[in-house]
């Protein structure tokens, strides 16, 4: 992701999280910061996903990951997070952490098959009071 993403991600953000969707602004201090790395998949020269991992030590967190509407159900989704993956692995990372709406069913699935496991429970995190699950891959347990 470039700073010229921005105004595009942006679109796509607020298409897809009207509650609670990232300024612009917050888009902009994200890619400013040397210890995050932002990715977007492009389809015919238009950004049909992107996600971010932000790395502190041996720890990573997944800021995010999303596909558009028209692109979902394609296997974007599941080459973005391999993709972070990747990058922790290669990062040296034990611990990857990220945090889901608990009734994004979708997400869950799919980051059970990366082997994310859930470590704890936010009650009312969200605007519109969904509980928001806290989920970690341990490195160590995922080494081939």
């Amino acid at each position: 992701m470039r700073w010229w993403d921005i105004a595009e991600i942006d679109k796509l953000e607020r298409n897809l999280f009207p509650h609670d969707s990232w300024s612009t602004d917050q888009w902009w201090r994200e890619l400013a910061q040397p210890h995050n790395h932002y990715v977007v998949y492009e389809s015919s020269e238009v950004i049909s996903g992107y996600a971010g991992l932000s790395v502190s030590g041996s720890d990573a967190d997944i800021q995010t990951i999303a596909v558009g509407e028209p692109f979902q159900g394609q296997g974007i989704g599941r080459q973005l997070l391999g993709h972070l993956v990747d990058l922790s692995v290669e990062l040296k990372v034990t611990f990857i952490f990220l945090e889901v709406r608990d009734d994004n069913l979708a997400a869950l699935s799919l980051y059970s098959l990366f082997g994310f496991k859930e470590i704890s429970k936010r009650v009312n995190y969200y605007p519109d009071g969904t509980d928001a699950l806290i989920l970690r891959r341990d490195e160590r347990e995922n080494r081939s």
